[in-house]
C-alpha cells in the first residue's frame, strides 16, 4: 500500500477527538493553545509499521434517541429509511484499511450499537493490531454480553456521552434516554472490566456544552466523582441546521463557558483524568501556530477517510461536497490513488485551510448564516445493498 505522505515536507494532522469543532486561537496565544497544538499532532506521523491514516466509520444511519444538538432531532430524518453496513462490506474495508490505519473511530454521529453483530466487529480491530480505536455510544443499548465482547476486543476507549449531570437535565437533552439506565450500564462495564484485570477500554465520557447545561456544570463534575471515568472531552456544540437546540454565538454564552474552562482544567489535573479534547471558548476563527511558527493547516486529504455506512468515502464526516468515491464499489487503493482525491489534495494545497473546522471553507459554505446540511446528508443515503428496518 503506497504511502501517499512520503514526499510531504511537513505533515501536520487532526486532532485525536475525530471531527470536532476546533478551536480559535487567542490574539496572545496561551499555554492551552500550545496543548491544542500537540494534541493536533498527536500520534498521525507515518511510523516504521507504516500506518498513516486517521478512519472513522459510521456503522448504520440511525439512533435511538433524538438529542437536542444531534441531527437526529431534525424532524425530516424520520422519514429516512434505515440501513445499516452489511458486514460483508465492513470486513472488506478492514482488510484493506486497518494495516495502514493508526487511528479508527468507529462511530461518530450515529448509535452503533443498533446495527446487530456490532461487537463482533470489534474483534477485527484486534486482529489488524490498530494501535488506537474508539467507540463513542450513548449507552443506552449496553449490555453484560455486549461489555464481554467489547473488553474481548480491547479497543482502546469506551466512550459515553453524558450531557448533564442530573437526571433533569440528562433527560432534557437526551431525549429518548433514561439517567438511570446509562449510569447502571457505565458501572457493569467497570464492574466487569475490573473483574477481568484490564485497564482496556479505558472509559471516556463525552459532554457538550450549550445554553441548557453550561450553568450546570458543577453538577456534571459532581456526577464524574462517582463515575470516575480515565478520559474525559468537553467542548461545545457543532454547529447543525434544523436540529432543536442550535449552538450559540452570543458572546454572553461564551463568556460562561470561559468560567467553565478553568473548573475543567482543574478538575482534570486533580483527578489525573486525561482530557482528551478542547473547550472553544469563541465562535470567531483564528488560526494556530505548530511549536516551528508555522500555520497549522488541515491535511485530511492525506491522511483521514470518512466513511458512511453505505460505503462513500470523505475527507471529513461533515463534508457536504460529492464522496470522492465509495468502497462498495471500489477499491481503496483506486480511491486513495484516484483523480478524485487528487484533485481535492491539490485544491487544499492552494486554499491552505486552517484547522478550525467550524470555519473551514472548503468542506462546507454558509450562506445567509445558515450551515451546510452535513448531517442530513449524511443519513439520507440508501444503497441497493441496504436493508430496511
Amino acid at each position: 500500500m503506497r504511502n501517499p505522505l512520503r514526499n510531504l515536507s511537513r505533515f501536520f494532522s487532526r486532532a485525536e477527538t475525530a471531527d470536532a469543532d476546533f478551536p480559535a486561537s487567542l490574539d496572545v496565544p496561551g499555554a492551552e493553545y500550545d496543548v491544542l497544538a500537540q494534541k493536533l499532532e498527536w500520534k498521525r506521523h507515518p511510523e516504521e509499521t507504516g500506518r498513516y491514516l486517521n478512519v472513522f466509520i459510521e456503522q448504520n444511519n440511525t439512533c435511538n434517541l433524538k438529542c437536542r444538538m444531534c441531527g437526529f432531532s431534525d424532524s425530516r430524518v424520520a422519514a429516512v429509511p434505515r440501513y445499516h453496513m452489511p458486514a460483508t462490506l465492513f470486513e472488506t474495508i478492514a482488510r484493506q484499511i486497518f494495516p495502514a490505519t493508526n487511528y479508527l473511530h468507529m462511530s461518530l454521529m450515529t448509535e452503533p450499537f443498533m446495527t446487530a453483530g456490532f461487537p463482533d466487529r470489534l474483534m477485527l480491530v484486534r486482529q489488524y493490531g490498530v494501535p488506537y480505536s474508539r467507540v463513542v455510544t450513548n449507552g443506552t443499548l449496553l449490555t453484560e454480553a455486549t461489555i464481554e465482547k467489547i473488553i474481548d476486543s480491547q479497543i482502546t476507549s469506551l466512550t459515553i456521552s453524558i450531557d448533564g449531570g442530573t437526571k433533569e437535565i440528562f433527560e432534557e437533552i437526551r431525549t429518548g434516554a433514561r439517567f438511570e439506565t446509562v449510569l447502571a450500564n457505565i458501572e457493569l462495564f467497570k464492574e466487569l472490566r475490573a473483574r477481568r484485570g484490564t485497564t482496556l477500554p479505558h472509559l471516556q465520557i463525552n459532554h457538550v456544552l450549550m445554553e441548557r447545561n453550561v450553568g450546570h456544570f458543577e453538577e456534571l463534575l459532581s456526577l464524574l466523582d462517582s463515575i470516575r471515568p480515565e478520559q474525559i472531552d468537553v467542548r461545545t456544540i457543532e454547529p447543525m441546521t434544523y436540529v432543536t437546540g442550535l449552538e450559540s454565538r452570543d458572546e454572553a454564552f461564551y463568556e460562561k463557558v470561559r468560567r467553565v474552562r478553568p473548573l475543567y482544567a482543574d478538575y482534570c489535573r486533580r483527578n489525573h483524568i486525561e482530557d482528551c479534547g478542547f473547550i472553544r471558548d469563541q465562535a470567531g476563527v483564528i488560526d494556530l501556530m505548530n511549536a516551528s511558527g508555522q500555520r497549522m493547516t488541515c491535511q485530511r486529504p492525506w491522511d483521514t477517510l470518512a466513511i458512511h455506512a453505505n460505503g462513500d468515502v470523505h475527507p471529513c464526516m461533515s463534508w457536504t461536497r460529492p464522496p470522492t468515491g465509495n468502497l462498495a464499489r471500489q477499491s481503496f487503493e483506486e480511491i486513495w490513488h484516484g483523480e478524485s482525491l487528487e484533485q481535492l489534495r491539490r485544491e487544499f494545497e492552494i486554499a491552505q485551510p486552517g484547522i478550525d473546522c467550524q470555519h473551514c471553507t472548503i468542506k462546507k459554505t454558509v450562506s445567509a448564516g445558515i450551515y451546510d446540511d452535513f448531517f442530513f446528508n449524511m443519513v439520507n443515503k440508501s444503497e441497493a445493498w441496504a436493508r430496511p428496518e
